[in-house]
């Protein structure tokens, strides 16, 4: 799927400027990074400079617009908590009210150092040791976000059916498999970081 326009450069430091969070990544960094001694949550050589890039990647499908207004959120394969945590904490102010939050993790030693990473943040969400294939849910999701692990027809149906009409599914990549349907629709968006040359992607996916 190629991308509908040409890449969107945007600024690392600007979007964690306007996150107005930056106490908060700060010590998101700093426990990711001493879970990260105990389990390998993300690679070795991370610095700080890689968690500031990985937090502005997470959070850059809002600055595209389009992510409003979300009071229910599923991310798939959490990880460290990228895309989530960046995600819950950007949006934890009083005037959004609750949202209600679910973080899958199948590997059950990540899903435990993710666990400690929200409690001491003080984030409000569940976390499910489990495969999304394995996971049942009551209600339908505002929002679901897929970054570390790779698209499948099986896994977009997956998400998709998870998703609330006229909701959100970010796939933070570009789709290698033709994703064309009527039941959803489906847009990719090109950036750059800092005018480097490396172009990324992600996928916007919304059910009609």
């Amino acid at each position: 799927m190629s991308c509908e326009t040409a890449p969107i450069d945007f600024s690392v430091s600007d979007i964690l400027r306007r996150s107005g969070c930056a106490a908060k990544f700060e010590r998101y960094f700093r426990l990711v990074l001493a879970e990260n001694t105990k389990i390998n949550l993300v690679s070795r050589e991370t610095n700080h400079a890689d968690l500031e890039r990985l937090t502005a990647e997470s959070l850059i499908p809002f600055e595209a617009g389009g992510l409003v207004s979300v009071r229910s959120y599923l991310d798939i394969g959490s990880g460290a908590g990228f895309p989530a945590v960046p995600i819950l904490l950007a949006r934890s102010s009083p005037e959004q009210g609750p949202m209600r939050a679910v973080l899958c993790e199948r590997t059950a030693k990540k899903a435990a150092a993710l666990r400690r990473i929200i409690h001491a943040l003080e984030i409000n969400a569940e976390i499910i040791d489990r495969t999304l294939e394995e996971c049942s849910f009551d209600a339908e999701f505002d929002l679901v976000t897929l970054r570390y692990v790779k698209l499948t027809p099986v896994l977009l149906k997956l998400a998709l059916s998870a998703l609330g009409r006229q909701r959100l599914f970010v796939y933070y990549s570009r789709p290698d498999f033709d994703v064309r349907g009527t039941t959803y629709s489906a847009d990719t968006v090109c950036f750059t970081l800092d005018k480097l040359r490396s172009v990324k992607s992600f996928t916007v996916f919304r059910k009609n």
